[in-house]
Formats: C-alpha cells, sequence, structure tokens
C-alpha cells in the first residue's frame, strides 16, 4: 500500500475542515489564506502550495481536477481548472547546428550545469537573437512583485503583488523575450512560471511585442518552445519551436564498447527500474549544484511523482555517483569526477559504468545471460522481465546520444 505524503494528508484535512468541495460547487472557486493553511495542517503553506507540476498535485486536488494558485502575498484561489501546460519530449522541427563559441574561458559551453549559465552560452553563441529574430540585451533576471488580471476557463483572478520569477529577460528594439528555464525536460509546466510574467510586464511594456518562451537545455540540446495565452487558453506552440546543438566532432559510438573486466556499479544498490536516463542526469546536476539537497527538494524540480522518487536516486546510487549523508544526498568522488567532465566524456564515463554490469552488457551485444547475474540481484523471471524494460531504454537512450 503507498504511505500518504504530508502534503496529501494536509490538504484532504484542509479539505474535509472547511468543506472546500461544497463551497465549489456554489461559487465556482475557493479562497483560503496562508494562516488557515497553517492553521489547520500545521505544515508550511509556502511548502504545500508550490506546485509546479501536475505530478505534483495533492490527491484531493488531483480526483476532482482541481488546482490551487497564489493571488495574493499569503492568499491562494482553489478552483476546477487545469493550470499546465503539457510539453512534447522531442522537438517537432529540424535540430540546427551551431559553432561553439570559442571567445569565452570563463563558462564551458560543453559543460553546462545550470539554467543561467545556459542561457548565457546561448546569448554568447547567437542561439537567442536567432531566437527572437533581433538583437536584444539581458534586461531581466530575478524575481520581483507584480499586479494582474487573467481568466483559465471560467475561473477569473485578480493577482496582487504576488512573487514573479523570471530566469532570463532579453529586450530588443521591437521584442521584450520572457524565458522559463530547466535543465532537463519536463512533460508539463505551471502557467503560473509562463504567464504571470508576461501579464506583468504586459501592463508595464505597452509599445514593445512580449514574448514567452519554455527553454530546455536536454542533455545538449537548446530547446526554445513559444508560450501563447489567448485570453481563456494556453499553448506551446511546438510548431513555431526552435531547437539547437553545438557542433561537436565525436568518435565514440555504443556498438564500439568492448567488455570490462570490473563491473564498476555498486550491488548494494538496488537494479535500476528508472527508464528515462535524461532525469537522470537532470537529476545529477540538480544534486551538484545544491547545498545539503534532499530528496523531497530536489525532486520537486522535476515532474516525478513521489513513490518514483526513489527510482530515480536509486539508479544514481547504482552508478555510484551519489550516497546519502543523513538527510542530504551527495555526490560521491566517482560523482564530482563525471559531472567535472564535458557532456560527451561524462556519457563515456556513464556508459562505461553501466556496460560494465554484465546483464547491461549481454543486452547490449543480444547475447544470453546466466541466471547468476539475475541472482546477485535478487531477480526472479518476472522481475527480470521488468528490469530489462530499463535496461533496453537506457540503450536506446544512449544508441540516440551518441548518434
Amino acid at each position: 500500500m503507498n504511505k500518504v505524503s504530508k502534503k496529501d494528508q494536509a490538504w484532504y484535512k484542509i479539505f474535509d475542515t472547511l468543506k472546500i468541495l461544497e463551497h465549489i460547487d456554489l461559487k465556482g472557486y475557493f479562497d483560503i489564506s496562508a494562516t488557515t493553511i497553517k492553521e489547520i495542517s500545521h505544515e508550511e503553506p509556502r511548502l504545500i502550495t508550490k506546485i509546479d507540476f501536475r505530478e505534483e498535485l495533492p490527491n484531493i486536488m488531483h480526483i476532482h481536477s482541481l488546482s490551487v494558485l497564489a493571488i495574493k502575498n499569503g492568499l491562494y484561489r482553489i478552483a476546477k481548472n487545469d493550470p499546465f501546460v503539457s510539453i512534447n519530449k522531442e522537438p517537432a522541427t529540424k535540430i540546427h547546428t551551431v559553432e561553439l563559441p570559442t571567445q569565452i574561458s570563463t563558462i564551458d559551453p560543453l559543460n553546462i550545469k545550470s539554467e543561467s549559465a545556459a542561457l548565457d552560452i546561448a546569448k554568447i553563441a547567437g542561439i537567442l537573437d536567432h531566437v527572437f529574430q533581433e538583437k536584444t540585451d539581458l534586461t531581466i533576471r530575478g524575481r520581483l512583485r507584480g499586479s494582474l488580471d487573467f481568466s483559465i476557463g471560467s475561473t477569473f483572478y485578480n493577482v496582487d503583488r504576488v512573487q514573479i520569477e523570471v530566469d532570463g529577460g532579453y529586450e530588443g528594439k521591437n521584442t521584450l523575450n520572457l524565458i522559463e528555464s530547466k535543465i532537463g525536460y519536463r512533460n508539463n509546466i505551471n502557467i503560473r512560471q509562463l504567464l504571470y510574467p508576461e501579464l506583468m510586464w504586459k501592463k508595464q511594456v505597452n509599445k514593445k511585442k512580449i514574448n514567452s518562451f519554455i527553454f530546455y537545455y536536454q542533455d545538449d540540446l537548446f530547446r526554445f518552445i513559444p508560450f501563447e495565452y489567448d485570453g481563456k487558453n494556453f499553448y506551446a506552440r511546438h510548431e513555431k519551436e526552435k531547437a539547437f546543438r553545438f557542433r561537436v566532432e565525436q568518435d565514440f559510438r555504443l556498438k564500439d564498447l568492448k567488455k570490462q573486466n570490473e563491473v564498476l556499479v555498486d550491488y548494494e544498490a538496488p537494479f535500476p527500474q528508472a527508464n528515462d536516463f535524461e532525469k537522470i542526469h537532470a537529476i545529477l546536476l540538480k544534486i551538484e549544484n545544491e547545498n545539503c539537497p534532499t530528496k523531497r527538494s530536489v525532486i520537486s524540480n522535476f515532474d516525478v511523482v513521489d513513490r518514483q522518487a526513489d527510482y530515480y536516486f536509486n539508479a544514481l546510487r547504482w552508478l555510484g555517483l551519489c550516497q546519502y549523508n543523513g538527510d542530504c544526498i551527495e555526490l560521491s568522488k566517482k560523482g564530482m569526477e563525471v559531472v567535472s567532465l564535458d557532456i560527451h566524456n561524462r556519457m563515456v564515463a556513464i556508459v562505461k559504468i553501466i556496460f560494465s554490469e554484465p546483464i547491461f552488457f549481454n543486452e547490449l551485444r543480444s547475447l544470453p545471460t546466466d541466471k547468476a547475474e539475475y541472482k546477485k540481484w535478487k531477480m526472479g523471471p518476472i522481475t527480470a522481465k521488468r528490469r530489462l524494460s530499463t535496461v533496453r531504454m537506457w540503450i536506446k537512450y544512449f544508441n540516440n546520444f551518441f548518434g
């Protein structure tokens, strides 16, 4: 039986105490203060109202198709709507190849670990000028407070002086371009991160076109996906998406990998069951960038439900790249060495760890695996079949990465 999270417990108690569902049936929405949330649930309101992805919705809201959005400092509106925009995993357009910027030495364009560094490199390499169709300057970055009005379906939101964050705002002669950036792919994103900045700046800058973009730095891929809002509905305009990759010569191919004499994975960790290796890589970089990251603080940045979190962290433990230090998750010595490498050498190093394990190597080479290898991981036939799906997904991922 799945353990009920603290967030779910808190919201069930709040909904039951205040009869929120009945109020929404009558009025269409329900406003609740941070003080009331704290008094009833004894949880930190800021934490349990931070819902950046559909996967983070409390169960009671998920069941009844509800959402919660900030409308004032310390005041939230619960309503029946879906404030998340869905994003396709693969670019819908041709990937442009661009030259590496050679004039800088303080940022390695092939070893990007943060959203700000990814945007800075995109600016230096001329990618942003291509996306915005004009030369721009960085004029906005960080948090501020703003006011705005909007509707989602039949629900109206009058937002007053809430905290709004912009990862990058780039102003040119004709446009102001606002970017919400992420390291790694997310299958959806809360429009609060896109719509709030756009509408706030539209009130202040009325002589220039305001554009909003979702920016994903996926491994070595720069993706810019336009976000549009028509007054009632919102869209990720994949048909207008632009994607870029640096021109890099690489001679490594997965098919050329040789069998190794030493198994490099950690037999104390469970055999991997997290299929999305791109997300594993993005989580690795997130751990490297935070001071004493916890499982909860890291996973809240991704479109992952709580019960899946251990799959991703266990995969990194299996690789020997991270470990637990009390409540903190930290990189191992091997993990620090791996993340210090540029993206291509990093992936080669990770591949050598993964395919030192006999089950992975044999599957790569289409060879039979002795039952004794499965027994080392305490896997019976049914479990082994499920785990092989992860093995095959990783092989597909690395074949695509190395081309």
